[in-house]
């Protein structure tokens, strides 16, 4: 694991978009649009090597980052994506860890996320590694599913 810089930016977007495509059963299309401004507010980007190229990568951006009625003092973890054909090793439970432990020795005392609530593996991760839902459920801005925000003292 090591952190992520500029010259990863394509390459993480287009695990994030396999990623996206293998949870939902098809691309769809904005996924890479959205996800790209993202690294110009990163506050912990952290990238697992494989040897195909990168197997995953969480991304963290910056408090006040996240929706309106998010915490303004909570940085977003707004990425976590590990490559199709990669995933079942650990990878996304290692990144969420370390992403957690830098972002915790960075001073902040908490963390957010917003998960879709029919990525029923994911939500179990969150809840697995300290993460409560916080607030009412509500609907994804591009995919209308309903999501919801997952927050975690450090």
């Amino acid at each position: 694991m090591r952190p992520g810089e500029a010259a990863d930016v394509e390459a993480c977007v287009a695990v994030w978009v396999a990623a996206c495509a293998a949870r939902d059963g098809r691309a769809i299309e904005g996924v890479a649009e959205r996800a790209r401004p993202k690294f110009d507010a990163a506050v912990v980007w952290l990238v697992v090597d494989g040897s195909d190229g990168i197997d995953g990568f969480v991304l963290a951006t910056r408090p006040g980052s996240g929706l309106p009625g998010d915490p303004a003092d909570a940085p977003v973890l707004g990425l976590l994506a590990t490559r199709p054909g990669a995933q079942t090793r650990g990878t996304g439970r290692s990144l969420l860890r370390a992403a957690t432990r830098e972002l915790a020795a960075r001073g902040h005392e908490r963390v957010l996320l917003h998960v879709l609530l029919d990525n029923v593996g994911a939500v179990r991760l969150y809840e697995s590694e300290g993460w409560a839902a916080a607030g009412a459920p509500f609907e994804h801005s591009l995919l209308k599913r309903p999501t919801q925000r997952f927050e975690r003292v450090l």
